[in-house]
């Protein structure tokens, strides 16, 4: 590759520089400035977000691969390129008063948040298998760092061993995975790939698949590859896991997507199968796990768990309709969780926060507009109209039925209605329960601002779906 084209190429990586500049600056005040360093890192942190999302409307679209090919800017990678960003702002947010209450900043924190989404924004965009590789591995590792961030707490450690070992297990099957597609073909480009791999040997080409999607299953945390997820979202600080269980699942839908349209599109009747498969088993293991879970960061978990299994569905059917409804589903899904995740963030308890399902009795006395905001979440979570988060099952269990995947719809169906159990827990603590001793709820404005936009957002949504589904269909990679 000349000089030229070299040259050409990095007017589509403009978001990608403007993360690693961001992350330098971070880095820059919490080593050179001696008091709240951290806290300052936080914000120059938060104002690249803002300026990369500028940066990311105003990059333009790539009419091809650039780089020798290996990465494209299409609508599709610009789409995530805005989840991840909307991401990472709210757990930035959240992270004020995390580290304000547990009087412990790791100012670290700022600056591997934008080089993890460096290897986000290379994910989704990545047409090779090297660079898929890279990318990913780019933001698993500051994943695994700021899992067992918080250094006061042995918990967080322990989740962040188990979640380096187990995804250090996955990237190895995943590269297994891409070595037997590299064996069999020659090639690392997609479109290369595709060309030469269904005239090769097809059962090892489907073995590669399989391995291939296997290590990507693990960090969607679609069973029966979730054994990780309760420990580390039950460990890792807050703010880390409202981005672990947003941006890192919607980059590994995303790398998911692009593999099955391009390299794997001549074996869809097996992986429709397998996503069939993977569909029921997470959404019924998600749904009955959490019915008997009391913190509430592993009910979370267990959520979103089954959740993972809801966008399962839209893979399985995968066409127009349920492109639109897995994107649509992946920004909804953003705002519910973070929401709920951050509700954690409103209860005092001792020198850290309720987790439990009884520290949250009686908010709605103590703080009736959080109440409000977080009941407009639950809601979304079960899919009871009119929030997003119905209108986003329902465009699901829509394109299933158009494929003449009723039984699939059905158990979607279901599940939902088996997610009412868990989630009413929660409401009736914060409605209809007395508030308990020894927990105070301290709103702040991070966290109220984190739930409120949550809540305008997926009432929105829910009313005037159109403001998303239209964006969404744009974005469809055919």
């Amino acid at each position: 590759m000349d000089s030229a084209s070299y040259s050409a190429g990095l007017k589509f990586l403009r978001p990608e520089i403007a993360l690693l500049v961001t992350a330098a600056l971070g880095m820059t005040a919490h080593l050179f400035l001696k008091k709240r360093g951290a806290r300052i890192a936080g914000y120059v942190t938060l104002l690249g977000l803002l300026v990369t999302a500028d940066i990311v409307f105003l990059t333009p679209l790539s009419p091809g691969g650039f780089f020798s090919g290996s990465l494209t800017a299409d609508r599709f990678a610009f789409y995530f390129k805005i989840i991840f960003l909307i991401s990472a702002a709210m757990a930035i947010g959240l992270s004020f008063k995390f580290f304000e209450v547990q009087k412990y900043e790791a100012g670290e924190f700022y600056y591997l948040m934008p080089l993890a989404l460096i290897g986000m924004t290379a994910a989704v965009s990545a047409t090779d298998l090297i660079t898929t590789y890279v990318a990913f591995e780019l933001f698993a590792i500051p994943s695994y760092i700021l899992t067992g961030i918080f250094k006061k707490e042995n918990r967080s450690s322990e989740a962040s061993v188990k979640y380096f070992f187990l995804g250090t297990l996955s990237s190895g099957i995943m590269l297994l995975g891409m070595a037997l597609i590299f064996g069999l073909t020659g090639e690392t480009g997609y479109a290369a790939i595709a060309k030469l791999l269904p005239v090769a040997n097809g059962r090892i080409a489907l073995i590669g698949m399989i391995l291939f999607f296997a290590g990507l299953f693990f960090k969607a945390a679609l069973a029966p590859f979730q054994m990780w997820a309760p420990d580390v979202y039950e460990g890792a600080p807050t703010p880390i896991v409202v981005f672990l269980s947003t941006a890192s699942k919607a980059a590994v839908f995303a790398i998911l997507i692009r593999l099955m349209l391009t390299v794997f599109l001549p074996f869809q009747a097996s992986w429709i199968k397998i996503f069939q498969f993977l569909a029921v088993v997470t959404m019924f293991w998600g749904n009955l796990a959490a019915i008997v879970q009391t913190n509430v960061k592993r009910l979370m978990a267990y959520s979103s768990i089954a959740h993972a299994g809801y966008i399962a569905i839209g893979l399985a059917a995968w066409g127009e309709t349920a492109s639109m409804a897995v994107l649509f589903y992946l920004v909804v899904y953003l705002f519910m969780n973070a929401a709920a995740f951050g509700l954690i963030l409103l209860f005092r308890k001792g020198d850290g926060f309720g987790e439990s399902i009884d520290d949250m009795r009686g908010l709605a006395r103590k703080s009736p507009l959080a109440a409000a905001c977080i009941l407009v979440v639950l809601l979304a979570l079960t899919g009871i109209p009119p929030t997003a988060g119905f209108m986003g099952k329902y465009f699901l269990f829509t394109a299933a039925v158009e494929k003449g995947m009723i039984g699939l719809a059905v158990v979607g169906a279901l599940n939902s209605v088996l997610s009412l159990f868990y989630y009413f827990r929660i409401g009736r603590a914060m409605f209809m329960e007395e508030p308990p001793g020894g927990v105070t709820v301290e709103p702040s404005f991070p966290v109220m601002a984190v739930l409120v936009v949550s809540a305008v957002v997926i009432l929105a949504l829910g009313l005037f779906p159109s403001f998303l589904t239209n964006f969404a269909a744009s974005a469809f990679l055919k």
